[in-house]
């Protein structure tokens, strides 16, 4: 007694299932889904891990804050205001959504 071929059965079957968009549509959309909450997850844990990193190490930058002469807090005050402002022109620079023509014609 032989075993039945497998791959012969599928090609005698006859043609393949038509694709199905509903069924695509939708699994895409779970995909979608997952990944949105995955990267939700990460973005929190992240946060959090910040957050907790900046509160065990308050007193540190407290004392290191509180020591600074004027002049280097004025020099790390303009370094901050000039990170900022390079961020939001990087952003704008790759942002891929199209902003309002009033905005459009500022920039």
């Amino acid at each position: 007694m032989t075993r039945p071929d497998p791959l012969k059965a599928f090609f005698e079957a006859g043609e393949a299932p038509a694709a199905d968009p509903a069924f695509r549509t939708v699994l895409m959309q779970r995909i979608a889904q997952r990944r949105l909450r995955l990267a939700l997850a990460r973005a929190a844990l992240a946060g959090l891990a910040v957050f907790v990193a900046l509160l065990l190490l308050r007193p540190v930058i407290l004392m290191l804050a509180l020591g600074l002469s004027a002049s280097l807090g004025e020099a790390l005050l303009v370094l901050a205001v000039v990170g900022l402002a390079a961020f939001a022109g990087h952003y704008v620079i790759t942002r891929t959504a199209q902003l309002p023509g009033w905005v459009q014609r500022l920039l």
